[in-house]
């Protein structure tokens, strides 16, 4: 039992022996750990030309660092006022506590008081690369970054480009999976910024405006980080030659701007994504080289042409993308009233806009604008087809020009090209121009009269019936003794009556559209201009004797709807004119169509000598004429057998006899027209649709020296021509 109670001993002595060397050896490479991880911490600060205050490692791992700052190759730099935390080691996941980060680099300065990363990679991103440290860009540092998480309380952004100041603090903010310089996910609770910039004050000066406000909610996907660095301080390469997507979708809700006077906001903005193009030259030079130009036109015309063209790169660098603006709200004074305080209020419920390149669509749907009982709404306005490349391309021409080759520059070539406009539901009620005043000597005989009559009780307005008339007499010589006979002859214009509030304009649309499309030097040569039930309201109490004559045939409103049509034939030198019509709800429609040969190049010149000189060589082709009756014929035939104690098929019996003893009689010097004057008659006498077709037996057709002859005789081109008439 001894000699095993002594083994047993020597066996417990050696356990506690083996665990102190172990504990020792565990304490001796933690030490060690701790030495290499501050030398390896502090060598990376000093490769890459940086320093710090302080760095430390504890025995866990943790480094603490202080007053790190380090520079970047383009004269950028980072400074840190701590950081605490453990960098990734093995299957540890690593985080780092950051305080008093500022980033300031050519795009701006970036801001973080305090930031949490998590799993932050950019220690061994940056150790992979071994021979460049000391010449890292800021855009190889950002792509060499990466992170699962970055969140910050707040965080400010601040710009100065081109003379527009900009600060931007946004709260809570979160980026999620960046690497290789892009952000999949991003978010803020809200944000406020401010904005100063230089406008024109009207007076060739300019004044410094402000502008302040807020936005709630803001979510976004897919940043690219480094590819916005690199389009503000890079230049295209070989392999930039298609736009690459700058951002993905984002939202950004409740926005409010004010400027101390006017204010605005939107309920959200929102955007499916952007893609840029690389600039041709860093976009900070740009924008460097462009503030430096105060007058263009001093400029010689290489400078001037290639100060436009450097504008002119700015807008080339917009790939695609779209943006909506949802609840737009709006109040601005109105300075034209003399009531203080009154303002006007605009409402939008949508906005939307597509970018491609040149071209643009653009949408806007629910607008109300007005105060009180004045007001504006639209359903519905758009732009589709858009396109300032035409513009572009001229003004680069135009900016390149000596003073004295102005004059022979065709300018129609600045013209856009504007695609189709389109207006849908439209209600105007607003006030019209102030009613028809008093003159001013009338006032003063008015006033002087009342102050005499309440002077003097004898003084009246009336002469007595034995009184002297010399006054009478006087007014009868001046008025000629037919007139006063008259009952039709006017009154003087002392006793009209005025009226005691200002008219109202007030109308309706239903779709207006305009195309001005395929330009040739800058001049559409697809036209079309048309507008669907435009109602004006006839006022009951009107005075006006048109107006009085539509109530009475049983209209309350105007609907008019019109329609003009035109397009260029270049292959053939034709101008097709496809449709010149106006028609009126319950009254008719007027439509001409036609074909006009000669219309050479020379007419969508831009030299106005060249096309004043190709409308001579203009030709009519072929034309059509048509009438229809919706009712008008009918209103009238009763309004007039009202007014003169007549049935209505006798006042029709005499129209049409009226009619028919005109048209025959015309007909008879001229028998190519009985076709045609029958016809006629037979629309008169059962209202329904009359067409009356011309076509030019030459091919050519009638040139515009005939026609001009034959301005003052028709008759003459009746041999020149085929006729054909119907009535339906």
């Amino acid at each position: 039992m001894a000699e095993t109670e002594t083994g047993a001993g020597k066996g417990r002595r050696k356990a506690l022996w083996a665990a102190v060397a172990v504990v020792a050896i565990a304490a001796a490479g933690v030490v060690g750990g701790k030495f290499m991880l501050e030398r390896t911490v502090d060598k990376f600060i000093a490769e890459r030309g940086g320093k710090a205050g302080s760095v430390e490692a504890d025995f866990l791992g943790r480094i603490h660092l202080r007053d790190v700052t380090l520079p970047f190759a383009n004269g950028a730099r980072v400074q840190v006022a701590a950081i605490d935390g453990r960098p990734k080691i093995f299957f540890l996941s690593g985080k780092l506590d950051v305080k008093g980060l500022e980033l300031d680099i050519a795009a701006g300065k970036f801001s973080v008081p305090h930031a949490i990363l998590e799993e932050p990679d950019f220690f061994a991103g940056a150790l992979s690369k071994a021979g460049d440290q000391g010449e890292l860009t800021t855009l190889k540092r950002i792509e060499r970054f990466a992170a699962k998480r970055i969140s910050a309380p707040e965080a400010t952004i601040s710009q100065d480009v081109a003379g527009t100041e900009q600060k931007t603090v946004y709260k809570d903010l979160a980026l999620e999976d960046i690497a290789a310089g892009r952000v999949a996910r991003y978010s803020a609770s809200g944000a406020s910024f401010a904005f100063a910039m230089d406008v024109p004050d009207g007076e060739g000066a300019t004044k410094r405006e402000q502008m302040n406000g807020s936005i709630g909610a803001v979510a976004g996907e897919n940043f690219d980080a480094a590819y916005m660095v690199r389009i503000y301080t890079e230049k295209a390469g070989p392999d930039d030659k298609e736009p690459k997507p700058l951002y993905g979708p984002m939202s950004a809700k409740n926005l409010s701007f004010s400027d101390g006077e006017a204010q605005f906001g939107y309920d959200e903005v929102r955007s499916k994504g952007f893609s840029a193009r690389m600039p041709a030259e860093p976009l900070l030079e740009t924008l460097k080289k462009l503030q430096g130009v105060t007058d263009p036109e001093t400029l010689p015309p290489a400078e001037r042409q290639a100060f436009f063209k450097r504008i002119l790169s700015v807008v080339d660098m917009i790939g695609s993308g779209d943006i909506e603006l949802l609840g737009l709200k709006m109040e601005v004074p109105d300075k034209s009233s003399e009531e203080e305080g009154k303002t006007i209020k605009l409402a939008v419920d949508k906005m939307a806009m597509q970018l491609n390149g040149r071209s643009f669509d653009g949408a806007l749907h629910g607008l109300s604008a007005g105060e009180g009982a004045d007001y504006v709404k639209l359903a519905e306005a758009s732009i589709k087809g858009f396109s300032w490349a035409p513009t572009m391309d001229a003004l680069t021409k135009l900016a390149g020009l000596k003073e004295e080759e102005f004059e022979t520059f065709p300018f129609t070539t600045l013209m856009p090209e504007f695609g189709t406009i389109r207006i849908a539901g439209l209600d105007v009620d607003m006030p019209g121009s102030a009613p028809t005043s008093v003159t001013d000597s009338e006032t003063g005989e008015d006033d002087q009269s009342a102050t005499e009559s309440e002077a003097d009780p004898s003084v009246s307005a009336e002469p007595a019936p034995d009184e002297a008339t010399d006054g009478d007499a006087s007014s009868e010589a001046e008025v000629p003794g037919d007139a006063q006979d008259d009952p039709m002859a006017e009154a003087p214009a002392e006793q009209a009556a005025v009226p005691s509030v200002p008219e109202r304009v007030r109308f309706t649309l239903d779709n207006y559209e305009l195309a001005l499309t395929k330009l040739h030097n800058g001049i559409p040569t697809d036209v079309r201009v048309s507008y669907r039930d435009l109602s004006v309201p006839i006022p009951a109490d009107t005075q006006e004797e048109g107006f009085a004559t539509l109530r009475k045939l049983g209209f309350d409103k105007l609907v008019f709807s019109s329609n003009v049509e035109l397009t260029w034939d270049e292959p053939n030198e034709n101008l097709v004119i496809k449709d010149i019509s106006l028609s009126g709800k319950d009254m008719g429609s007027f439509s001409f169509s036609g074909l006009m040969g000669g219309a050479s190049k020379d007419f969508f010149s831009g030299d106005m000598t060249a096309a004043q000189v190709a409308l001579f060589g203009l030709t009519a082709r072929e034309a059509t004429l048509k009438l229809e009756d919706k009712g008008i014929v009918a209103k009238g035939i009763k309004l007039y057998a009202e007014d003169n104690h007549m049935t209505e098929d006798s006042v029709r019996g005499l129209l049409v006899l009226m009619t028919s003893a005109g048209v025959q009689h015309f007909a008879a010097t001229q028998p190519k027209l009985q076709d045609v004057a029958s016809a006629f008659t037979q629309f008169i006498s059962k209202p329904g649709a009359f067409t009356l077709k011309v076509k030019a037996k030459d091919e050519a057709g009638i040139g515009a020296l005939e026609l001009m002859g034959a301005a003052e005789n028709p008759a003459l081109l009746l041999d020149k021509v085929d006729l054909e008439a119907a009535s339906q």
